[in-house]
C-alpha cells in the first residue's frame, strides 16, 4: 500500500514532509528513491536545492541548518539522508521537530544498508512520526507473478522475445535478486539473437549455486554421467562444499517424493506449486521425471542419502569420494 502511495506522490507531484525508504529489495529501493528525487526537481538528478549526505558523516547542527533554510532555485528543497541510525541525534531531533519542518522542504531517509530492530520502542515511535507527517515505504521482493512480468518487460525493452517457460527457467537458473537479473538480461540482450532460448541462458548467464545443484540432480536422474561430472567441475570451480552439494541432492530427492505424493493424491500441478512453494516450470519438469520413478525407488534413494549424511557427520572420510559414491548409487537405482 505504501509503495502505491509513493507512486501516486511521484505522478501527482504532491509531496509529503518526510519519506523513509527501506526494505529487502535493493533494486526497487534505488529505483523509487531515484524516481522521487527526479520528480522533486523535474527530472534533474543533480540540483543545487538537493542536499545528499551520509547520515553518519553529518553533524546535527548541519542537518538543522539544511532543513531550516529555504529553496533558492526550485519550489522546494530536498534533504536526503543515507543510512540514518534511529539511535542517533538526528533521529532524536526529528522525533521532536518533524511537524515543524517547512512544507517546501522534503526530507528523504534512504536506508541502503542500515536496518533497525522493529521490536525496539524507538523504531515504533519513529515509524509513527514518519507515518503521521510523511510516508514510510518498506519495499520487499516482488512476488513470483510480478517478477515474471518484470523480466518479460525488461527483455521487451531490449528488443528481445522470450517464451513463458524460458522466463521461468531463466529466473530459476539465475536469481530472484533484481540487480542480478537485470545484469543477466543485459548480457543476454547484447550477445543473443532476437529470441532468447534455454540454450542461450545455459551458455551466457552466471548461474547460482542452487541452480547448478538443481542441474546436477536433473543430470543424475537423467543418468547423464557426462553432464553430472561437467556440473560437478563447475561447482568445484565455484568452491562449493561437497556437504552442501550432498544436502542439496537430498533436498531435491525429498521434494520429488513430496511432489509424487501430492500428485498421486489428486492435486493439480498448480496446486502442487502452491503447496511446495515452487515455480510451475520446476513442478512440471519434476512430474515428467517422476513418470518412470516409483515410490519404492525414491524411498531407497532417500535411505542412501540419509546413510551418506550420517557417514559424513560421524566418520573421517573423503567428501569428494563420498559424493561420487552417492551419485553413482542413485544412478544405479534409477
Amino acid at each position: 500500500m505504501s509503495l502505491q502511495l509513493l507512486k501516486s506522490d511521484i505522478e501527482s507531484k504532491h509531496f509529503r514532509r518526510i519519506y523513509y525508504i527501506c526494505g529487502d529489495e535493493p533494486y526497487l529501493k534505488h529505483y523509487y528513491y531515484n524516481e522521487l528525487k527526479k520528480a522533486l526537481f523535474s527530472g534533474e538528478t543533480d540540483h543545487p536545492d538537493c542536499v545528499i549526505k551520509n547520515a553518519s558523516e553529518l553533524e546535527l547542527s548541519e542537518f538543522i541548518d539544511a532543513v531550516s533554510s529555504f529553496p533558492i532555485f526550485a519550489e522546494r528543497k530536498a534533504v536526503i539522508l543515507k543510512d540514518l541510525s534511529l539511535s542517533g541525534e538526528i533521529a532524536e531531533w526529528l522525533l521532536k521537530h518533524i511537524k515543524e519542518i517547512e512544507e517546501n522542504n522534503v526530507i528523504i531517509i534512504y536506508q541502503i544498508s542500515e536496518s533497525a530492530d522493529s521490536r525496539l520502542s524507538i523504531f515504533k515511535l519513529f515509524k509513527k512520526a514518519v507515518s503521521d507527517y510523511g510516508l514510510w515505504v518498506d519495499i520487499g521482493p516482488l512476488d513470483q507473478q510480478t517478477l515474471f512480468k518484470w523480466v518479460c518487460q525488461q527483455f521487451r525493452k531490449h528488443g528481445k522475445t522470450i517464451d513463458p517457460q524460458t522466463v521461468s527457467y531463466f529466473i530459476s537458473s539465475t536469481s530472484t535478486d533484481m540487480y542480478s537479473l537485470s545484469n543477466e538480461i543485459m548480457k543476454l540482450s547484447f550477445y543473443c539473437n532476437v529470441n532468447i532460448t534455454v540454450e542461450d541462458i545455459d551458455k551466457i548467464t552466471s548461474k547460482t549455486i542452487d541452480a547448478k545443484t538443481y542441474e546436477l540432480t536433473n543430470a543424475v536422474f537423467d543418468k547423464n554421467s557426462e553432464k553430472v561430472f561437467s556440473v560437478l567441475k563447475t561447482l568445484s570451480d565455484m568452491r562449493t562444499n561437497e556437504i552442501m552439494i550432498m544436502a542439496s541432492i537430498y533436498s531435491s530427492v525429498t521434494t520429488l517424493y513430496k511432489t509424487k505424493l501430492l500428485f498421486e493424491s489428486g492435486l493439480s500441478p498448480s496446486e502442487i506449486e502452491l503447496e511446495l512453494g515452487q515455480k510451475g516450470f520446476v513442478v512440471n519438469k519434476n512430474l515428467a521425471k517422476l513418470k518412470t520413478i516409483s515410490f519404492d525407488t525414491l524411498e531407497k534413494i532417500i535411505d542412501i542419502c540419509t546413510e551418506t549424511d550420517i557417514i559424513s557427520k560421524t566418520t573421517s572420510v573423503d567428501y569428494t569420494e563420498l559424493l561420487s559414491e552417492l551419485i553413482m548409487s542413485i544412478i544405479e537405482l534409477i
